[in-house]
């Protein structure tokens, strides 16, 4: 039906029976939505303009203030009125749209300084304190003036020698932040960016609206209308001389949040989903584990650096090693045979696992090829807490188990397995990891950036670690492809993060408005 045709019908019924059009519109609310560019046309003429009670009240205390223009948040002040101050820019704009005001937006912007940006502001920029204790040692920099280091060398007002750091200049001249931090709010752009970068300011955002009432807005006289047609209306014929509110689907309301999962959440279930729709079988073990499951098992030597107490959270008592004894005794065999020593103390420390494969390696000892197995679940590493490390991260892994696979079906799997994460083209370099052999890092291209981003790590598992699981000879066991990747960096890149503790903050604006993983 075209907008014209539309618009006779609707007039013509409209002049029969004015109390129905209300009605007409509320079922016609898809098609308004729908046709949005000429339901503006005709929708204002054919109405007749009527109020509903919030716009009545509205409408009754802006001809009795003298105030005029008036902004939204000043007369949602007025007690009588009892609105805050959306629902009266909701109701302004539904009086807009029948000429009875107009709205103009007003946008102010407030430039304020953090804590950190007062402190400077009050003892000075951190790279003039920086050389106020020229000449130093790089290893004598006090904590606290890092940073001011990092920008004296960067502005070239100093530079090192060997291990000394020394003074380049002087003098040195007002900067733009030293001008900007005394009063922000006449900052140039250029001078906010280098603040904010800084994180000396915090810049926030508020919209008001200022009213003005028109000509017919100012004469006309409010009046209540009947919002809900009731039963006892149609049984008793009241509905005839009542007059009805009508309803717009273009005005504008809040936007509501539904509930959602978290992002970590969302991202494990793709993961899982690329892994089952593969043919996998998901296995999960305790958090708590041993060393002989999380190291020896793996062929990691019992002095290795990443055992030390730096790198690795270890749990008070005496961890018990698996029953079957003969497991043991090859594992212990495999050390001390390629590594000259095995310990039985060292293999029975509790610790919190710092990898899933540990996992894989309980599957090997437990089931007989052929085997596809993941595990997509939580590690824990005594990291220092920073922008891209966390001491408790996701870790996948995938593991396939068969006499039959090699080097090009790993490469398939991982062809494959990147494809479904979103990742059309993928290349793959060669790495070194303890207990694979090949081994090889996978890079996938961002399309966005241009650029290629190592995202994880495979390789087929070497004999020494596949025999003593297994109850075979280094030359008779079985290849195990298996390959994983740490989900927080992939999540990063996903959603454009460039500090990976912003997916465990409480910001409940960025868990509401972040994009969906598709």
């Amino acid at each position: 039906m075209s907008s014209t045709k539309a618009r006779s019908k609707l007039r013509d019924f409209s002049s029969r029976t004015s109390a129905t059009v209300p009605f007409l519109l509320s079922f016609s609310t898809t098609f308004l939505n729908s046709t949005k560019p000429y339901a503006q046309a005709f929708y204002r003429p054919i109405l007749h303009p009527c109020v509903h009670p919030d716009e009545a009240r509205l409408l009754t205390a802006l001809q009795q203030t003298k105030a005029t223009p008036i902004k939204t948040s000043q007369i949602a002040t007025d007690p009588k009125l009892g609105m805050n101050p959306d629902k009266v820019s909701r109701t302004a704009y539904s009086l807009s749209q029948k000429g009875l005001l107009t709205l103009n937006k007003l946008t102010d912007t407030q430039v304020s300084l953090t804590p950190e940006g007062r402190e400077v502001l009050s003892k000075g920029l951190p790279e003039k304190l920086f050389l106020k204790i020229l000449p130093v040692s790089v290893s004598e920099v006090p904590p606290e003036l890092q940073r001011g280091m990092g920008w004296a060398l960067k502005r070239g007002w100093a530079e090192k020698k060997g291990d000394l750091l020394v003074a380049t200049v002087k003098t040195t001249p007002t900067t733009p932040e030293e001008r900007a931090l005394k009063n922000p709010s006449k900052a140039t752009p250029a001078e906010l960016d280098l603040l904010k970068k800084r994180k000396w300011v915090s810049i926030s955002t508020t919209t008001d609206y200022e009213i003005t009432l028109t000509p017919e807005g100012k004469s006309e006289k409010p009046e209540a209308h009947v919002n809900q047609l009731t039963p006892q209306m149609l049984l008793d014929g009241s509905w005839k001389k009542q007059s009805f509110t009508t309803f717009s689907p273009l005005t504008p309301v809040p936007k509501q949040w539904p509930g959602r999962f978290h992002p970590m959440t969302d991202l494990v279930n793709r993961v899982r989903q690329a892994f089952l729709s593969m043919g996998f079988t998901e296995r999960r073990e305790p958090f708590i584990e041993s060393t002989f499951w999380d190291f020896d098992a793996l062929f990691v030597p019992q002095d290795h650096p990443a055992r030390e107490m730096q790198d690795t959270f270890y749990i008070e008592g005496d961890a018990p090693l698996p029953k079957d004894k003969a497991l043991v005794g090859r594992v212990a065999d495999i050390h001390k045979t390629c590594w000259g020593t095995w310990e039985k103390s060292e293999a029975e420390k509790f610790l919190l696992r710092t990898h899933t494969t540990c996992v894989s390696a309980r599957t090997l000892a437990e089931l007989k090829p052929p085997v596809k197995m993941f595990s997509v679940d939580k590690v824990f590493r005594n990291e220092t807490l920073d922008y891209k490390h966390l001491a408790e991260f996701y870790q996948v892994e995938g593991i396939v188990y068969d006499p039959d696979v090699n080097f090009k079906h790993l490469l398939g799997y991982l062809k494959h397995f990147y494809t479904l994460m979103g990742f059309d083209k993928i290349r793959v370099r060669p790495a070194y990891f303890p207990y694979t052999e090949f081994s090889t890092e996978v890079d996938v291209w961002l399309q966005d950036r241009s650029k290629w981003i190592e995202l994880g790590g495979a390789g087929i598992f070497r004999p020494e670690v596949v025999a003593p699981l297994t109850d075979t000879t280094t030359e008779e066991a079985c290849p195990v492809l298996a390959w994983g990747l740490g989900l927080e960096r992939l999540a990063m890149l996903y959603y454009g993060l460039e500090d990976i503790r912003q997916l465990y903050r409480s910001d409940i604006t960025w868990l509401r408005q972040r994009r969906e993983f598709t």
